[in-house]
């Protein structure tokens, strides 16, 4: 494309993004529903449940704003939409940007990128039509953060990662499984004990960033650092109804994703995918498996998958070459 081309097409992959996160953002908080021992108010006065106040990072980032501004200016409520605007457009263009490795064409990586707002909504606000979805502050920050360090893991850009590893662990602890993406995409046979050591490095990091927060947050009711929800999952997948919901997870994407799996030729999108399996395993035992807010950081893994895997299955197939026959290099 033209420069010109390139400044129209930026242009409205910019509007589209900005007004459909502005939409989300706001239909997030105003379809759903505040949890009755994590409310905003209570966040926001450090008095909400663990493991929810741990989660501080936008309450923090509301408090530091308020201090700031007049409140006849704007409400908690308002600053929180405009986190959630915030984190919901950064999002998107990340995600662009994170394709953008894998798919090199600019209308296609945009294209793509803007698919996520299909799946947002579906993840959470309408995952249950029996259940009130409830909104939790740090939920797209964590698929923002998720995704940005998926970037940053692929381009071994270590200067970066670890100050966004540690902003993301305030947000939510589910940066651990970005510890094993970490290792998994880098260990082989050859630097097994450097990938290991690196890892560890930010294992010790994240250890103490939850501990730094149970000491802050000792005296708030609720269970400390996470609830055991062991025998309650086993009791509602033995709903088939529930298997179902939980089988519906990214809007079925899955499927086309086991199913062309091998059209997959970058070995760093293979083994991002093992990611799933230890995630799952942790969410069966601290969250409410029926509730699919919780599978929301692995978005970004699923959906890049499938959409290289409609990439090439339609762009090399009009050039008479099977999907799965050609290697794009990795950078």
């Amino acid at each position: 494309m033209s420069n010109q081309q390139n400044r129209i097409h930026y242009a409205l992959f910019g509007a589209a993004a900005f007004l459909l996160s502005l939409y989300f953002s706001h239909m997030h908080i105003l379809m759903c529903d505040q949890a009755e021992k994590a409310s905003l108010d209570l966040l926001l006065t450090n008095n909400a449940d663990t493991p929810f106040q741990y989660r501080v990072l936008v309450p923090w980032l509301v408090q530091s704003v308020s201090r700031w501004l007049s409140p006849n200016l704007l409400s908690p409520i308002q600053m929180f939409r405009m986190a959630e605007f915030f984190f919901t457009f950064s999002l998107c263009i990340v995600f662009r940007s994170y394709i953008n490795l894998f798919i090199e064409d600019a209308m296609r990586s945009s294209v793509y990128a803007l698919s996520i707002f299909l799946l947002l909504p579906y993840q959470y606000i309408f995952y249950s039509p029996s259940l009130h979805s409830i909104f939790y502050p740090s939920d797209v920050p964590s698929v923002f953060f998720f995704t940005l360090g998926l970037i940053l893991i692929y381009k071994k850009n270590w200067f970066l990662y670890y100050p966004i590893f540690a902003i993301a662990t305030f947000n939510r602890e589910t940066t651990i499984f970005l510890v094993f993406i970490c290792w998994i995409t880098a260990i082989s046979k050859t630097n097994m004990l450097s990938v290991t050591s690196q890892c560890l490095v930010q294992m010790v990091l994240w250890v103490l960033i939850k501990q730094f927060l149970a000491v802050l947050y000792a005296d708030n009711p609720g269970p400390g650092f996470f609830v055991n929800f062991i025998s309650t999952n086993w009791m509602k997948l033995g709903n088939p109804l529930n298997v179902i919901r939980i089988a519906s997870s990214f809007c079925f994407v899955w499927v086309a994703v086991l199913y062309r799996f091998s059209c997959i030729t970058s070995d760093f999108l293979k083994r991002t995918t093992f990611v799933i399996f230890p995630y799952l395993v942790g969410m069966f035992i601290v969250g409410n498996i029926i509730e699919l807010r919780i599978f929301g950081e692995l978005i970004p893994v699923v959906l890049i998958v499938f959409w290289v895997i409609i990439d090439r299955s339609l762009f090399q197939f009009q050039n008479q070459t099977p999907c799965f026959s050609e290697e794009k290099a990795e950078r």
